[in-house]
């Protein structure tokens, strides 16, 4: 069992990158396996029969797909769905397509990994949280969909745009729960979007406009780093596939295993420590004092 993560899929305009060909090491991996897909899924949208392609041919491949949703999501389909529970968290599971999962906002999730050599060893933060201790031989993973259009105005609402691209009120504060009931430590962060911070460092100039006006959503993220504790945060969003530190990853074309994400953090040296960061004994910090909460 492994993790592998990539980014935007966008329906069929991005899916060749999971082709064998593109993507060999694909061929070898099992149900067991799975490949986050870091937003902007996009798939069903319009029900067409290039759709129920892809889909179907999605389906077929060896592994087991999950996903956070993007802003280029079909929400009316997505609100449809029934709502189950996976791995500790709440999902969304494609009915004719069951290898198909869509990872819900503000959910943390336990993913089987495929040796012990993978996983943290248990915190003082795990014991005391409500949540307990991930499973043995478990990557703790949270999950937070969605993300602004910053070409919402050339799209029309209802069929190319929704509201539901951001997280509403209660999305927020079901996360925060989720984070608490965890220690407020994780291994993996996968989001859409990232913190503000970090704009500067994946967009170009040239691409700057529109895309880096602080929203909600990326506000919010930018309190989370100074909250969370975690190895590696994986997004998607930005079409690049860059590492702007070493514990921050945008993925678009590539496809990359954890451990592969972890070698090429470690290789860029450590991070720069933050108030939520773990502490020397390898306990998550407790979050800052006077933050404000997101109520429902």
């Amino acid at each position: 069992m492994g993790i592998w993560i990539t980014g935007d899929v966008h329906g069929a305009i991005d899916i060749a990158k999971l082709s064998h060909r593109r993507w060999p090491a694909g061929r070898s991996l099992t149900r067991d396996d799975f490949l986050i897909i870091a937003g902007d899924f996009g798939m069903p949208w319009d029900g067409s029969n290039e759709e129920r392609y892809w889909l179907d041919w999605l389906e077929e491949r060896p592994w087991t797909t999950l996903y956070v949703d993007g802003n280029h999501e079909c929400y009316p389909y997505l609100e449809d769905l029934p709502v189950t529970e996976r791995w500790g968290g709440k999902v969304q599971v494609y009915p004719d397509h069951p290898h198909i999962v869509h990872l819900m906002r503000g959910q943390v999730f336990d993913l089987p990994l495929a040796s012990a050599a993978d996983i943290r060893p248990p915190s003082a933060a795990d014991d005391a949280s409500r949540r307990g201790p991930a499973p043995a031989r478990t990557l703790r993973v949270f999950a937070m969909g969605g993300a602004a259009s910053h070409d919402k105005a050339w799209r029309t609402p209802g069929w190319s745009w929704f509201p539901e691209e951001l997280p509403a009120p209660a999305e927020y504060a079901e996360a925060e729960r989720n984070l608490a009931e965890a220690g407020w430590k994780v291994d993996l962060v996968v989001s859409h979007c990232c913190a503000a911070r970090w704009l500067p460092a994946l967009l170009s100039a040239g691409d700057r406009a529109g895309r880096d006006e602080p929203d909600a959503l990326v506000t919010w993220f930018d309190e989370l780093e100074e909250r969370l504790a975690y190895r590696l945060w994986c997004f998607g969003h930005y079409h690049v596939d860059l590492m702007p530190d070493a514990r921050h990853r945008a993925l678009y074309r590539q496809v990359a295993s954890w451990d592969e994400l972890l070698a090429e953090g470690a290789a860029r040296g450590p991070a720069a420590p933050r108030d939520g960061d773990a502490t020397a004994d390898g306990t998550a910090a407790a979050p800052p004092e006077g933050r404000p909460a997101h109520d429902a």
